[in-house]
């Protein structure tokens, strides 16, 4: 149930709350049933995941942040094997195959691009002190973006007397940042992201970022309640899992935009 996800990580929980409906303020969308499933999200063209996001204004006070639109698009990779590994082995996701039909053990892994829309509240504050963009797609598929405000701000806070709040300069490097995506069920999740933020004011707010570990996680916050259903029918047909998705460690990149 909800509660089994909440807890285990800031953003494991924040997702949790608002996919579990603890505290959601959006209505589900017209046609949707609880009773009906969905099926998973399809990789789109792995093209859309190396597009440049949108650049724009660096608003560095944090505020007035509130956004309708929008969606990401995010890749998941096979991760490189472990130092020592033997020559050819791998981690995850199929690699190409040689003229064969064989993978090749130079092959480049493959990459799935997933696409996801904006989701949830409009502000993406999560008290006390985070920014937190998520991006739901078919079933429980989604991912999302989480990074503390002082990371945006440069720890720049108001004056304890009042007055006009100091201001950073530009921002000139990426950010540390927290990110998740979940596949096919499969949650995966770093929290040693590196961000580069385009734009984020009230009228943009857009990115590129890459983490080289995102790690497969039990608690997926796209789906909270992960009780099986001992009733479940095995043998009903259901999409087969996305050999990318389901490896124990994968590297992330991709792009997002959100707009009012």
């Amino acid at each position: 149930m909800c509660s089994r996800a909440l807890g285990v990580l800031a953003s494991v929980s924040a997702v949790a709350v608002l996919v579990g409906g603890c505290g959601a303020d959006e209505t589900p969308s017209a046609g949707s049933s609880a009773t009906t499933t969905t099926p998973a999200s399809r990789p789109v063209d792995p093209e859309a995941c190396a597009q440049t996001p949108p650049q724009g204004s660096v608003d560095r006070s944090g505020q007035n942040l509130k956004f309708s639109t929008g969606s990401i698009r995010i890749a998941i990779s096979q991760a490189p094997p472990p130092p020592g590994s033997p020559p050819g082995a791998t981690t995850s996701a199929t690699p190409k195959a040689t003229e064969s039909g064989a993978p090749g053990p130079d092959a480049e892994p493959e990459s799935r691009c997933y696409e996801f829309e904006r989701w949830g509240p409009q502000q993406p504050d999560v008290p006390p002190d985070s920014l937190l963009f998520v991006f739901k797609g078919a079933g429980t598929d989604g991912a999302q973006i989480e990074f503390v405000i002082s990371e945006l701000t440069g720890g720049i806070v108001p004056p304890a007397g009042g007055g006009p709040r100091p201001t950073a300069g530009p921002l000139l490097r990426p950010i540390n940042a927290q990110i998740g995506v979940s596949v096919d069920g499969v949650y995966h999740h770093s929290p040693a992201c590196q961000l580069a933020l385009t734009a984020m004011s009230g009228k943009l707010a857009a990115g590129s970022f890459t983490c080289p570990a995102a790690t497969r996680v039990d608690a997926n916050p796209f789906a909270p309640d992960d009780d099986v259903p001992f009733d479940a029918d095995e043998s009903s047909a259901a999409p087969q899992p996305d050999p990318g998705a389901t490896a124990d460690t994968v590297l992330l990149g991709g792009w997002f935009e959100l707009r009012p």
